[in-house]
């Protein structure tokens, strides 16, 4: 078993969320899972029942995430990547068309507490919205992100340069966590 070493303070990554009607951000995969503004804890949606996810029976002894499971607020690494390829993750989506049609939105979060560092990205057990970004040629939804940002208390980004080197993962503290 790997050695478990701890460290202060929080680690950052990028995720997706899905933007609601009354702009809320959803977990996009996860079925109505709700972000609030401020801290939010994630729960075990372990179980996937007829009307979507449910909470897990038992929760885990040690809290979310929790090794053999899938629980826990995800972040990834580093952007999305595009790829043709048949093999594509179900987040390697164009970041450039973060805040489009599809509803999908581009951010930044930072995970604390418990955290599950894997290759591509983490799992904690806190996490707190950070940033947003919306595409340079969204124009569409580009009111609802304003009011989604304000409603989170985050910036809303246009450049997607500009978020990566404000608020995105220290390469340094990636590439220890990773090794």
């Amino acid at each position: 078993m790997a050695e478990v070493v701890p460290i202060v303070g929080s680690v950052r990554g990028f995720r997706w969320w899905r933007l609601s009607g009354s702009g809320e951000l959803l977990s996009p995969w996860r079925g109505p899972v709700r972000w609030r503004p401020g801290e939010n804890e994630a729960s075990c949606l372990a179980r996937r029942g007829m009307f979507g996810w449910k909470m897990a029976r038992t929760p885990h002894p040690r809290g979310c995430p929790e090794t053999g499971c899938e629980c826990g607020f995800y972040a990834l690494h580093s952007l999305p990547e595009m790829d043709d390829g048949l093999d594509r993750a179900i987040w390697d989506i164009d970041t450039a068309t973060s805040g489009g049609r599809h509803g999908l939105v581009l951010g930044v979060v930072a995970g604390y507490g418990r955290v599950l560092i894997g290759t591509e990205g983490w799992r904690a057990r806190f996490g707190k919205i950070l940033a947003l970004f919306a595409g340079p040629t969204v124009t569409s939804h580009t009111r609802e992100m304003g009011v989604a940002a304000a409603a989170y208390g985050v910036p809303l980004y246009r450049d997607l340069d500009a978020i990566v080197s404000e608020w995105g993962p220290d390469r340094a503290v990636v590439d220890d966590l990773t090794a």
